[in-house]
């Protein structure tokens, strides 16, 4: 039977192994949440929220579900999800409970982990050393929430482009040639990816190079914008636009029809296109018709200009 773990998994296009590696567990880990064979802690319920784009109450509630749709009694006592949480806002040791409770403190840590219930006797102890009511502990431990954790932030652009395409970071840095781990720190926002990489990517997921540069957050260089442009920037401004149109100069040749050795020159500065050639690259680069006429040098203007006086 698919589970809600697994088919939300599996509607991302993402493997165990990818969202284990996502929260930081073992595949295993997944795997049995996904069978309802272990339960989560508060941690990882929001980590799975995170990386799945669900609330984490909806991820709590299933595991809830599955408890008490089990046909065994319930067991004695209380779950102990929420007790590292509370003890964290009352500033309390491990060491501390375990003393005034005359038990292990691997038993606490027991109970953090939900590995071992908490019995009922226990509670109005417990309860004291916290600060809290019996019945004030008893629904804390109902609802465990993340103590001075900073909440998730929602997926990055980029996260959520590669989301939309059904596909892994594996899958992906496999696609671009890429380095996994430079995937999920351009996700992340901990580095900005270079141009080559947002080429490939773009690639991938089957949109403009621009779209992709958004959504990692890199800034546009100041050539794509026209506004800026100036005589003699035909150069720099011929190979912005190709290489964030996401184009080779092997097929911006063929899109205006000229040689690529042509192509090469105009973008080294040797040489400028002609009236016809200027046309075809605005075509083959959805410019306006005459856009490039500002970026031209001076003298191949005055060139052009006497031309067309002796062809009067």
């Amino acid at each position: 039977m698919t589970t809600l773990l697994r088919s939300e998994r599996a509607r991302r296009g993402l493997r165990a192994s990818d969202l284990a590696r996502e929260i930081g567990v073992h595949p295993m880990s997944i795997l049995r949440w996904e069978r309802r064979e272990r339960l989560p802690g508060p941690v990882h319920i929001h980590a799975l929220a995170r990386v799945l784009e669900l609330e984490p109450a909806r991820i709590a509630g299933f595991f809830d579900d599955v408890r008490e749709a089990a046909p065994s009694a319930a067991p004695a006592g209380h779950r102990g999800h929420g007790l590292r949480p509370l003890r964290l806002r009352a500033g309390v040791a491990v060491t501390t409970i375990a003393a005034a409770l005359d038990v292990p403190a691997s038993t606490v840590y027991n109970w953090e982990a939900g590995r071992v219930r908490i019995p009922e006797v226990r509670l109005p102890g417990l309860a004291a050393i916290l600060g809290l009511t019996p019945a004030g502990l008893a629904a804390g431990l109902a609802s465990p929430v993340l103590v001075n954790h900073r909440p998730d932030a929602p997926p990055s652009p980029l996260r959520r482009l590669r989301h939309r395409s059904r596909l892994s970071q594996s899958r992906v840095a496999a696609l671009a040639g890429i380095d996994r781990r430079s995937l999920g720190a351009w996700e992340r926002g901990e580095a900005e990816p270079p141009l080559a990489a947002l080429r490939r990517l773009g690639r991938v997921y089957g949109v403009p190079v621009s779209a992709v540069a958004r959504a990692a957050g890199v800034t546009p260089p100041r050539l794509l914008d026209r506004r800026q442009w100036q005589p003699g920037d035909l150069p720099a401004v011929l190979r912005t636009l190709r290489q964030w149109t996401g184009l080779t100069q092997g097929e911006l040749a063929a899109r205006c029809g000229c040689s690529v050795a042509a192509v090469r020159g105009w973008e080294a500065g040797r040489a400028e296109p002609g009236a016809r050639l200027l046309a075809g690259l605005e075509r083959a680069l959805s410019l306006p018709s005459g856009a490039l006429d500002a970026t031209r040098s001076g003298s191949a203007q005055r060139a052009e200009n006497t031309h067309a006086m002796r062809d009067r």
